[in-house]
């Protein structure tokens, strides 16, 4: 018989044992899969409204630290941008913090005041701040961001994206032409977008500058960012060296799309406690697991210590009995990883569905945790195969 056939029938002589180390190995592999879900989910959402931005270079504050403190720049600073070769054109963008009423009747949530963000665009650029709809923007169709442009344009009027946490008030309960209050100031629900919040902002609106300047206390005269697109042929890098020549003794900073990515993936993975947070937890996970296939093989290997014996005394080898651990090991691993799957998947979907987080699983993620499912019940298996030495014939008699 080979040793991955008596591995097998060994595990499926006690499937009530079995049973209990497969639960346990899953456990481990659904932690895994949900703090790589969340770690990617803190990917995802660090670069999540850059993503929705049309740009080749972003100009920001010399103080810019990440999305949430941007500083300021003054709007002569974007104005001498248009003269900078290679530019074919400069658009601000802003971005604050305001205190939205939530104007629905819910019990616990209604009337009372969320803190979001809030973006300020000119309303005549609201096509050249974001992506075409199509192509990764905020609007489904041309139609409806011509439509939500022209009721941008209204002064105390606003949009607001509809995949915000529900805390700020349900779309289905805040029809556009709804009143309510942002920062204490009256305002009116325009319409919805679509852009994504995550663990940096759970809520988003978008207004016109007027408004925006109004509501939020910033001055007219500054900005947060400045989309710079290139033109036809022109290197992005290229173009950023440019915008920093031109730009010369000013506190500014450019990032070309790459960097501001791996800028904003880095601090919130590697220079947060969120980010740090599930780095641990995925350790973690594979540390637990590992030690509860250890402990469950070893108390296996005990109570089968005869049979090894006399399978020493037969005349088979400790490498064919090594071969019979492992193979068990590699049998539970492929058991629990697919009955782990199936929970991460699960749990993936109650996610996105209750935080309204972007968390998926991706081909990827699957193939990591599988080999770290694997590797962690053969490393148990080998330090628990040491059993077998102990395992001698002469006690059978």
């Amino acid at each position: 018989m080979t040793a991955a056939r008596l591995a097998l029938s060994s595990l499926l002589h006690q499937p009530g044992r079995t049973a209990v180390s497969v639960v346990g190995t899953a456990f481990a592999v659904v932690l895994v899969f949900m703090q790589l879900g969340f770690l990617g989910a803190v990917e995802t959402t660090a670069t999540q409204l850059y993503d929705k931005l049309q740009f080749d270079v972003l100009v920001t504050s010399g103080e810019y630290i990440d999305l949430s403190r941007p500083g300021r720049l003054s709007r002569d600073t974007l104005a001498r941008l248009t003269a900078v070769e290679g530019v074919a054109d400069v658009h601000p963008l802003s971005i604050g913090q305001a205190y939205w009423k939530n104007p629905t009747d819910d019990p616990v949530k209604g009337k009372r005041r969320w803190a979001l963000t809030v973006l300020g665009v000119p309303p005549g650029d609201l096509d050249r701040v974001f992506r075409p709809p199509g192509q990764g923007g905020i609007f489904a169709t041309a139609d409806e961001q011509a439509a939500k442009q022209a009721a941008l344009g209204r002064i105390g009027e606003v949009l607001f994206d509809e995949l915000s946490r529900a805390d700020f008030g349900k779309p289905a309960l805040m029809p556009p032409g709804t009143r309510t209050e942002m920062n204490g100031q009256a305002i009116t629900l325009a319409g919805y977008f679509r852009a994504g919040t995550g663990f940096n902002y759970t809520g988003l609106l978008l207004t016109n500058e007027r408004t925006f300047a109004d509501t939020i206390g910033f001055p007219p005269d500054q900005v947060s960012f400045g989309l710079v697109t290139a033109t036809p042929g022109q290197s992005p890098e290229e173009l950023k060296q440019r915008v920093m020549a031109g730009l010369n003794g000013v506190s500014v900073k450019a990032f070309t799309r790459d960097e501001i990515g791996r800028k904003e993936r880095d601090y919130w993975v590697n220079r947060t406690a969120l980010g740090q947070f599930f780095l641990f937890g995925v350790v973690l996970a594979i540390t637990v697991g590992g030690i509860f296939i250890y402990q469950m093989m070893v108390a296996d290997i005990k109570k089968h210590l005869p049979e090894y014996a006399t399978l020493k005394a037969m005349g088979y080898q400790f490498g064919y009995l090594f071969r019979v651990v492992v193979w068990q090991a590699v049998y539970l691993s492929i058991a629990g990883y697919v009955l782990g799957l199936a929970g991460g998947l699960l749990l993936y979907e109650l996610a996105r569905g209750a935080a309204q987080l972007p968390i998926g699983m991706t081909w990827e993620r699957v193939g990591v945790v599988l080999a770290l499912a694997v590797g962690m019940c053969v490393a148990s298996g080998l330090l628990a195969v040491r059993k077998v030495k102990t395992a001698d014939p002469a006690d059978l008699f």
